[in-house]
C-alpha cells in the first residue's frame, strides 16, 4: 500500500502499489474544500440527487439583484448571494467534491 495526499483537501489516503488512477472523497471537514459549485443548466440527475428545474426559471436565473429598485441598483450595482467559493448562488448548486487522481507516481 502507498500513502498518498489529496491535491485539494490534503488530507492522506492509501491504495495498492498497482493503481494507476483513483477517485478521492474530499472530506477535511472544510466546507469550501469539500463541496463543488455547479452550474444549472436545467434539471438534473447525478450522485447528489436530483431536481426538476423549469425552464423559465433556468432564463432567469442570475437576475436577482437586492438592490433592485434602489438608487444604487438604478446606477448599476448588484448585491447577490454567493457561496463559499465566490459564485453566484442564484445560478449554481453545490454537490460533494471528488477529487480524480490520475497515474500512480
Amino acid at each position: 500500500m502507498t500513502i498518498k495526499t489529496c491535491p485539494n483537501c490534503n488530507k492522506k489516503y492509501t491504495v495498492s502499489f498497482d493503481t494507476s488512477d483513483y477517485e478521492h472523497q474530499c472530506n477535511s471537514d472544510n466546507n469550501a474544500l469539500d463541496q463543488e459549485d455547479v452550474v444549472i443548466t436545467g434539471s438534473w440527475k447525478d450522485f447528489s440527487g436530483s431536481a426538476t428545474v423549469p425552464a423559465q426559471q433556468v432564463t432567469m436565473q442570475g437576475a436577482e439583484n437586492k438592490l433592485w429598485g434602489t438608487e444604487a441598483g438604478i446606477e448599476g450595482d448588484d448585491l447577490e448571494d454567493h457561496t463559499r467559493r465566490g459564485l453566484r448562488a442564484s445560478t449554481r448548486r453545490q454537490r460533494q467534491h471528488f477529487e480524480f487522481i490520475g497515474g500512480a507516481k
